[in-house]
């Protein structure tokens, strides 16, 4: 049965978090669409309805996955956020983060992350949060560092578009960011990790 933390509600300055349900998902098809192939991994608007619930039992199967619905102050969900790979001991998790292409650059991805770690940090009292993410994806990057993630290791790992092609302008300036072994694409990827301690000064800092 599921207790009133799993139920919350988080409301603030028009944004909202609320636990992911399936209607969330079918929401999903009327998302905008990515213009770079290097996005390829987060395009879901094209998802059957079938799809889309497959989808949706994979972020909320087992305990250790945690999801949640953004939603603007127009009522009206522009993206999805939670916690994965929950080590309820050591009070850890990997953040994993999408926005609709239509919001993107608009303030909603440092909005909605600050009131969840907020949340994260705060009432479900949580010691660390980890994230990955690409090397090339430079908006994500600079969003992250800005709320104080630090890096702390790089890996390459199998990328999503096996069909890229580097001869594009938008794709070639990132060449360096990918290495090819017996036709493989793989894609490098930066480990990034933020402590309670150093989110809560940043928190403080903009108080003063």
């Amino acid at each position: 049965m599921e207790n009133s933390r799993d139920k919350l509600i988080i409301e603030k300055d028009g944004l909202k978090l609320k636990k992911l349900e399936f209607e969330d998902a079918i929401n999903i098809k009327n998302w905008g669409r990515h213009n770079n192939e290097l996005l390829i991994d987060y395009e879901l608007g094209n998802f059957t309805k079938n799809q889309l619930r497959i989808w949706y039992i994979s972020k909320k199967s087992g305990i250790k996955n945690k999801y949640f619905a953004i939603y603007n102050e127009e009522d009206k969900m522009i993206g999805y956020l939670g916690m994965k790979n929950i080590a309820l001991f050591k009070r850890t998790s990997t953040l994993g983060i999408v926005l609709d292409p239509n919001y993107v650059s608009k303030g909603y991805g440092y909005k909605s992350l600050k009131l969840f770690l907020n949340y994260y940090f705060d009432t479900l009292n949580m010691k660390e949060m980890d994230l990955e993410v690409n090397a090339f994806n430079e908006r994500a990057l600079k969003l992250y560092k800005k709320i104080g993630f630090k890096y702390t290791a790089e890996y390459y790992g199998m990328f999503e578009n096996q069909k890229l092609d580097f001869s594009l302008p938008n794709i070639e300036k990132y060449r360096d960011c990918f290495i090819v072994n017996r036709g493989i694409i793989y894609s490098k990827n930066y480990v990034m990790n933020l402590s309670r301690k150093r989110f809560m000064i940043g928190e403080n800092k903009n108080e003063i």
